[in-house]
Order: structure tokens, then sequence, then C-alpha cells
């Protein structure tokens, strides 16, 4: 199953230039199987997630956010709780919070403005994101050792603001998650691959 884990609506991200629908259908039409909203700092009612997938079956959508921090952005997949868009969060915090729930952390095209500020080794995300059309195509090997040093998965999404950014970067997962909680575990246990390799 092709998914790409890093996607935005205007809806709930004003820097997105693309409706919901709009992005699925343009999903749909270059191959994908499945996606996640992560928009920043919002989530998407699990109700809503659920109309979605009803009218798009079976193309599959998930729910997630994406978290901006004072100097990085941390995707955060299979936690719905409000909090997430109501505090001003560190990283340290957003960790602990997130650990605690069973939700998977992913950091968001690393190097886009600076070096990595977080302490990855000592509050370990559980992937990041090697290829994306905002990461830095210069840093690849750079991730890479990072990824290895830490034992991160990496991971390959488009961070799509329009339309035309999908398709070029995903994820293949070996099954068809039932939900996000099956979608974290498949995530988590590493049995996938990235596009482009």
């Amino acid at each position: 199953m092709k998914i790409d884990l890093h996607t935005h609506t205007l809806e709930r991200s004003p820097c997105s230039r693309v409706a919901e629908g709009d992005l699925i259908r343009a999903a749909i039409a270059r191959g994908l199987d499945a996606l996640v909203i992560t928009d920043h700092n919002r989530l998407v009612p699990r109700e809503h997630v659920a109309a979605l997938n009803a009218r798009f079956a079976p193309f599959r959508v998930f729910s997630g956010i994406e978290i901006s921090l004072r100097s990085e952005h941390v995707l955060v997949i299979g936690v719905h709780d409000t909090l997430l868009e109501t505090r001003t969060w560190s990283y340290a915090a957003l960790h602990a919070f997130v650990r605690e729930r069973g939700g998977f952390l992913a950091l968001a095209h690393p190097f886009r403005y600076h070096p990595i500020s977080v302490r990855l080794r000592r509050f370990p995300p559980d992937a990041v994101e090697l290829y994306s059309h905002n990461t830095p195509r210069g840093m690849e090997q750079r991730i890479r050792r990072i990824a290895a040093r830490i034992d991160m998965a990496v991971l390959s999404n488009s961070d799509a603001h329009d339309a035309d950014w999908l398709g070029d970067y995903y994820n293949v997962l070996p099954d068809v998650p039932a939900d996000e909680v099956e979608l974290v575990a498949m995530l988590r246990s590493g049995d996938f691959t990235t596009a482009p390799v």
C-alpha cells in the first residue's frame, strides 16, 4: 500500500493551497492508496475522517498533526487529543505526551532551515523524513547517518501544500491498516520501504 504520511489541507493549514477533497482526488490519480492529513497544529476530527473514508473508499484517509516547535516540526500520528492543538510544546514534553499515549513521532523536513536542534539521543523519535519537497536533498547522507546512529526509520513524504506535490514521495506498507492503531504498529515495526529508494 502506497501512503503519504505528511499532507496539508487549506481547511486547517493556512499555508496549504488545496482543499482536502481535491488533495484526496489528486492522491488517487497519482497512484497512492492512502494519506495522513497532518495539518499544522490542527487535528482532523475523527467523525470527519470517517466521512472522508466512506466517501473515497477504498482509498484510506488517516488523521495526524504537524506540531510546530520553536525550532523544529514534528509529525504525530495515532494521538487524538486536543491538547496537541492548544499547548506551546517543548520537544521533550511533546515526546513524553505522545509516548504515554502510544503515538508515533517523526521529525519533519530536517535541515530545512537550520541544523537539527532537538536532543534526538535523549528523546529519539520513531522516524525522520529523509525525503520530502521541503527536505534539502543535499542532506540525504547526513540524515541517513543520523537515523542509523539513533536507530530511527526514514520516511518519504510529500509535505504536500498543493495537489501537484503528491506522488513523488511515499512509503510502501505491506498491508492495509484497519485504523491508526494498526498504522502506528506497522510504522513502528519498520516493515515498510520508501520511494524513491
